[in-house]
C-alpha cells in the first residue's frame, strides 16, 4: 500500500532538535503494512531535502516550476 506524506513542519524555534526525523519515524511505523511512502517538499529547502534523503527517501521525476523562486521535488520511499 503507498501512503503520501503532507505538509510537516517545525516551528522555527524547535528546528534542528530532531523533531522532524522523529515525527516520521513514528509515521512510518504506525503504518508497518507500507510498501510505498510518497511526498513532495520545495527543492530550495535544502535541510528538508537533507533530511528526506537521510532517512532514505529518492528524489523522482521531473522538478516542478510553481514560480521563480519556488520549484517542488517528488520523493518516495519503497519499504522492504
Amino acid at each position: 500500500m503507498t501512503y503520501k506524506i503532507s505538509a510537516l513542519s517545525v516551528i522555527p524555534e524547535y528546528q534542528n532538535r530532531g523533531i522532524a526525523k522523529e515525527a516520521l519515524k513514528q509515521i512510518e511505523n504506525y503504518y508497518p503494512n507500507a510498501s510505498k511512502w510518497i511526498l513532495d517538499t520545495i527543492f530550495q529547502e535544502k535541510g528538508n531535502c537533507h533530511l528526506y534523503e537521510k532517512l532514505g527517501y529518492v528524489k523522482v521525476g521531473e522538478l516542478r516550476l510553481i514560480n521563480e523562486r519556488m520549484t517542488l521535488v517528488n520523493y518516495v520511499k519503497i519499504c522492504k
